[in-house]
């Protein structure tokens, strides 16, 4: 004599619970890389900034005219004058410059023909990840800081 199969019409209590397990790991696991994934854009950014930096420096001595790059905190954006570029959505932007190269939300590091600058510290800040960049004024050096 045969039994008659039984049939399935849904999931068992322990499959339930094995796939509820490994969503869990997923998320926690995407959660803890989150603040990581702040980090590199933070670090990123001034990269960046501190490349446009050089950059300009650079244009400053072999042109032998004044350069400035300007960083608006308003709108999150950086650059020289017709070439802004913008820093990630939610970073924010704080600025430490000369009176002289601040306009409003907009300031600016000036660089001089001889290799000098008029020197400012950019702060980038996201979710709780923190970088910068540091221009020195003397030698015009941008160099990243934390």
């Amino acid at each position: 004599m045969k039994l008659p199969a039984r049939s399935s019409a849904g999931f068992s209590l322990a499959e339930l619970l094995v796939v509820m397990g490994v969503v869990g790991l997923i998320l926690a696991a995407a959660i803890a890389a989150r603040p990581k994934a702040a980090a590199t854009r933070v670090a990123v950014a001034a990269r960046a900034i501190a490349a446009t930096m050089q950059l300009a420096r650079a244009n400053a001595m072999a042109s032998n005219m004044e350069t400035v790059v300007r960083i608006d905190t308003r709108s999150g954006r950086f650059g020289p004058p017709g070439s802004m570029h913008s820093l990630p959505r939610g970073m924010q932007i704080a600025l430490t410059v000369a009176d002289a190269e601040r306009a409003g939300d907009t300031g600016g590091i000036r660089f001089y023909p001889d290799g000098q600058s008029s020197g400012g510290v950019i702060a980038l800040t996201l979710d709780k990840s923190s970088a910068g960049v540091a221009v020195n004024w003397l030698t015009g050096e941008p160099r990243l800081v934390k």
